[in-house]
């Protein structure tokens, strides 16, 4: 007998494999629709949140006297914790606070 067509496992097996190969691309694909300016601006506020941090920890002693500082971007371009770009928030708030139960500090964007 002339067997000319495909038996029904061999046809699940080809349309499961599809379906994989379909859910990769679908999911990759949809990455290239995600909103980079939220990312962006998420990178952005974390770059101006470590460059805070890192500049309390320079002025911790004077912190420990201070309830709370508040400081913006700009400041700390002008002590050199941050480099000046069109797309670092320059103006936004940061409050900077000094915890003495662990002796850290920490940075905090006001929005």
């Amino acid at each position: 007998m002339n067997n000319k067509g495909y038996t029904i496992p061999e046809l699940l097996i080809v349309i499961v494999i599809v379906g994989i190969f379909s859910i990769v691309a679908i999911n990759k694909a949809s990455y290239a629709f995600v909103d980079t300016d939220t990312i962006g601006e998420q990178t952005e506020k974390m770059i101006l949140v470590k460059s805070a941090t890192a500049y309390a920890n320079s002025i911790k002693n004077e912190l420990k006297s201070d309830v709370d500082r508040y400081i913006v971007g700009k400041d700390l371009v002008d002590v050199g914790y941050l480099v000046d770009d069109e797309h670092i928030y320059t103006n936004v708030k940061v409050k900077l606070s000094y915890h003495a139960e662990n002796d850290t500090v920490s940075a905090n964007i006001l929005e």
